[in-house]
């Protein structure tokens, strides 16, 4: 079923992720490999207006050091936008403290207009805090508390105890994710063709990558505000081939998994849009083996023995990361 940009029917995606593929993004760009993981949710034990979904990213540079991004989202019934330098205060299980700072300074782009989950109106509000791997590996370690400074006043605050260490834990998975990801074989570039947004949803589009001398593909990213969910669309390319609405496409993947897509639309000839999901689209990241669109004229199967057509989705996909929403 397509998700249309800008609807409000699209189903809020489950968060609860494979190890997997909890590894949203992975690219070396300018140098820098920048790894982050899908968000991780973490109940508050006495309030459901405290639950914060964690987003763990890091950052290797050129000469071998690393920082660390956490971003935290915490679901609320009101809206606001966290000062810059507000500190968050993590106690750990260990008896130690550790105070980051909000470095975010621009407007909040998830859900901004707020929506409905279990009956009511709720609002995504987060920081984004920077740390070095002395601090990271302190909070590892495991987290009793957080005490998240929201804006300066004294009822400002967002203090949260974790008896089950279920804050850690989070960090944990995000971490282990992050670290048993491979380095990136090469520089991303950029491949971005065009970006538009419209009421809190966003529509990004990457440029059209040539595989082999009859098949080229592209990648559409699509945020929907009302729901704070995405999507993705595949677009492939077969000059002189017609494929009808409803016709099958079926990627197999090196690990001999069968991705069954179909064409979505009445397109003219050449043209194929199917909606794989992005764990399908990680899936492909790792391996292609063959792809198979059935035509008027038949079956059109593309094998490869490289990674030509994994390569291709890689950096397609991870150029929507760079300005993804979530």
């Amino acid at each position: 079923m397509k998700r249309y940009f800008l609807a409000a029917i699209a189903v809020i995606v489950s968060l609860s992720v494979s190890a997997q593929d909890l590894v949203r993004f992975n690219y070396n760009k300018n140098g820098k490999i920048y790894t982050g993981t899908e968000r991780i949710r973490v109940e508050a034990p006495t309030s459901k207006d405290d639950a914060v979904e964690l987003k763990l990213t890091r950052i290797i540079f050129p000469d071998g050091g690393i920082v660390w991004k956490l971003r935290a989202e915490f679901e609320e019934p009101t809206p606001w936008k966290m000062p810059k330098n507000a500190p968050m205060t993590i106690n750990t299980t260990a008896g130690k403290v550790v105070v980051l700072k909000n470095s975010a300074d621009s407007p909040n782009l998830v859900a901004p207009e707020g929506l409905t989950s279990g009956g009511r109106k709720v609002y995504w509000n987060y920081g984004e805090y920077y740390l070095e791997d002395p601090d990271l590996r302190k909070l590892l370690a495991g987290v009793s508390a957080i005490d998240v400074q929201k804006r300066w006043s004294s009822d400002g605050y967002i203090k949260v105890n974790y008896a089950a260490d279920q804050f850690g834990e989070a960090l944990r998975k995000a971490h282990r994710a992050i670290t048993d990801a491979p380095a990136p074989a090469f520089e991303l570039g950029s491949h971005l063709k065009s970006l538009q947004d419209q009421k809190g949803s966003r529509l990004a589009e990457t440029q059209t990558l040539q595989i082999t001398s009859s098949l080229s593909a592209s990648l559409v990213y699509l945020y929907y505000a009302a729901s704070n969910s995405d999507s993705y669309d595949l677009n492939l390319y077969l000059p002189g081939k017609t494929i009808p609405l409803g016709s099958a496409i079926t990627i197999v993947t090196s690990g001999g998994e069968a991705i069954e897509l179909q064409q979505e639309k009445d397109l003219v000839a050449g043209r194929v849009i199917c909606y794989p999901t992005a764990d399908e689209l990680k899936s492909m990241i790792r391996g292609v083996a063959s792809v198979s669109v059935q035509t008027t004229d038949g079956p059109a199967t593309f094998s490869f023995s490289d990674k030509s057509f994994a390569n291709a989705i890689y950096r397609l996909y991870n150029s929507l990361q760079t300005v993804s929403i979530l």
